[in-house]
């Protein structure tokens, strides 16, 4: 019921009787006048928006007004005072003296079950929860229709994670696809993020999820040889330096051409998916890449040009900044380009005098820490 007022809109408000009184509104029109508020602003899209006054908005949030639910609600006894009592205490009591003098049986039966569970073959489970997980990537809502956000989200990773085991569990995976597909046996971790990208790409514009747009960003970048890397604690980035160029002007092609989509006016609602991806993680993946190859330390090839590059893009940035709406892709490029003056200036100044290398290096943070005092609010790490 809920849903369906949501989905009628603001045409159906003539036909209510107007409020006589701030305190006669319902928690269930504040609700849905909140979610409706924010798909106007762009935080929840039409499909988002009717899940959440499906899930938050009941027929009982109209039966009584926000006060009065208040009231309600303070009237209640908490959490707390319903769960801990001396009866519930006695129970846990009693349930822990069943388990102390049935240990040993209890501990029988699970050796038993685990017998029975670790003689079925594991492809039966790897199957099993694949088939449940890409049921419930595609059709969340006829499995839990309150959730079917969350639910696409955890299975549209699970599935991701579901395949890598068993591709590391049979290795006979790898090699075919080694043979069906020849870029995976030339370049196996690029080609794997081309269908990472595809797949997580799918996945943003079926669930209209900026989560799985990042994601499918993060694989567009792999596929240019700057890859997120996780290992057991720790969560990396890693760019191939053999992959240099690559890394740069593949970079830069893309975040041109998101730019120039961006600064004609084509605002279609399938691009906002990918637009925290793009602004961010490719954006320091080029700025990356351009601190590496403009680096003083060690001296490389093409060193010149890729300094010459990135005071171009400095430029340009800045540009955006001031006159196109561009202040993230021009902030993050422009807080590297600082980091790289101030690699020059420490490399130039040692390598005249020591002293001069300090004074130079101290002079600097100084001058940034007072700038930074003064204009950090123009640092933009959000969009408009």
């Amino acid at each position: 019921m809920s849903a369906r007022a949501f989905a009628q809109g603001p045409a159906a408000e003539p036909h209510q009787a107007p409020a006589s009184a701030p305190s006669s509104r319902t928690a269930g029109d504040i609700k849905t006048e909140l979610i409706r508020q924010m798909q106007k602003d762009g935080y929840l899209s039409e499909r988002m928006a009717k899940e959440a006054a499906g899930k938050y908005v009941s027929p009982s949030d109209f039966r009584e007004t926000a006060a009065g639910a208040v009231k309600a609600e303070a009237s209640q006894p908490s959490v707390w005072s319903r769960y801990m009592s001396w009866v519930n205490l006695i129970k846990v009591v009693a349930v822990i003296c069943f388990l102390v003098v049935f240990y040993e049986t209890v501990l029988k039966v699970a050796k038993a079950l685990w017998t029975y569970v670790i003689k079925v073959p594991t492809i039966v489970y790897q199957l099993v929860f694949l088939s449940l997980t890409g049921l419930g990537t595609l059709w969340p809502a006829a499995m839990w229709p309150s959730q079917a956000f969350y639910l696409a989200l955890f299975c549209g990773f699970a599935n991701v994670l579901l395949v890598a085991w068993i591709a590391d569990t049979y290795k006979v995976v790898p090699e075919t696809l080694k043979k069906m597909i020849p870029l995976f046996r030339r370049a196996p971790a690029s080609t794997a993020c081309a269908l990472g990208m595809v797949y997580f790409g799918a996945l943003a514009l079926m669930h209209q999820s900026s989560i799985f747009g990042f994601f499918a960003a993060v694989c567009l970048s792999g596929v240019l040889s700057f890859y997120m890397v996780y290992t057991p604690g720790t969560l990396y980035l890693k760019l191939d330096e053999r992959m240099l160029k690559g890394v740069v002007f593949g970079h830069l092609i893309v975040l041109a051409a998101y730019c120039i989509v961006r600064t004609n006016g084509i605002h279609r609602e399938s691009i906002q998916y990918f637009e925290a991806g793009l602004e961010y993680y490719c954006t320091i993946g080029l700025a990356l890449a351009l601190l590496i190859g403009a680096s003083p330390w060690p001296s490389r090839a093409h060193r010149n040009r890729y300094l010459a590059l990135f005071i171009v893009l400095a430029v340009l940035a800045s540009l955006g900044y001031l006159f196109l709406d561009l202040k993230v892709i021009a902030s993050i490029l422009l807080c590297f380009f600082v980091l790289l003056v101030l690699e020059w200036i420490v490399y130039l100044g040692f390598k005249t005098n020591m002293l001069i290398g300090a004074g130079a290096l101290g002079a600097s943070l100084y001058a940034i820490a007072v700038l930074l005092e003064k204009y950090s609010s123009l640092i933009i790490l959000s969009g408009s």
